[in-house]
């Protein structure tokens, strides 16, 4: 586990966030969790990066800024010095914005964080709703999640994007986070709902933008790569999906 600088000033560590030339150490479980969007974006980037696990979480846990995973690890090779960033949507917005997936301007930058947080937002209810939820009550809020949650935000993001003409793109004519983050969801929404709301035929744009990301050569890489596979086992080992 890398150990964060300390006592290095502001002005250094924004200096240091400006190069590509840094080091990257993410730390997570071995499995997606919530993070198939931003493993991808290290994946897609072409940075020198390596995906870690704790070793003891107990023991890790209270090294971490909030106690919780993942935690963005940044390595200056000239310096040696390192930052330390936590926070999902604060890793995937700074990353975003460091490899030009965030729009060409102010507006575009929160319309794709806008999408982006929506499509995120569906997910982690259903690890709430479902996921947490005791043995007992799981079919239950199976279903509240399947009748209620769900298809409101395919009806609301297939008819966002049915005004974008299905380009492939939920701003612009450009690839961004939103894109990646509906793109990896939408393997999970689908193994929990089959085709029940999401197949090509009744979501076509939003299957479009699977579909450019899926074209993506370094994507399709990352996800035919035997370290994608061996998360994705131990996903569908523990949470089913």
């Amino acid at each position: 586990m890398v150990t964060p600088s300390k006592d290095i000033s502001t002005e250094t560590m924004s200096q240091i966030a400006k190069s590509k030339e840094n080091k990257y150490e993410l730390l997570y479980f071995p499995f997606h969790g919530v993070l198939p969007a931003l493993r991808a974006m290290l994946a897609i980037s072409g940075a020198d990066y390596t995906f870690t696990h704790p070793v003891d979480w107990t023991k890790e846990k209270p090294t971490t800024p909030f106690g919780s995973l993942p935690v963005l690890y940044e390595t200056d090779p000239t310096s040696g010095h390192t930052l330390e960033l936590a926070e999902l949507s604060a890793i995937e917005s700074y990353l975003g914005d460091k490899y030009g997936w965030m729009g060409d301007n102010l507006w575009e930058r929160a319309q794709i964080q806008m999408y982006h947080s929506s499509t995120q937002a569906v997910f982690d209810k259903w690890v709430t709703t479902v996921v947490r939820a005791p043995k007992e009550n799981k079919e239950q809020m199976t279903e509240i999640y399947l009748e209620k949650i769900l298809p409101e935000w395919v009806e609301t993001h297939e008819r966002i994007l049915q005004g974008r003409r299905c380009n492939g793109h939920y701003v612009g004519d450009k690839f961004s986070i939103a894109d990646l983050k509906t793109a990896t969801t939408i393997d999970n929404l689908v193994s929990i709902s089959g085709d029940r709301f999401l197949s090509r035929e009744k979501t076509p744009a939003i299957f479009a933008v699977y579909d450019a990301v899926e074209k993506m050569p370094k994507y399709a890489a990352w996800k035919a790569s035997s370290e994608w596979k061996a998360y994705d086992e131990l996903n569908k080992k523990l949470f089913g999906f």
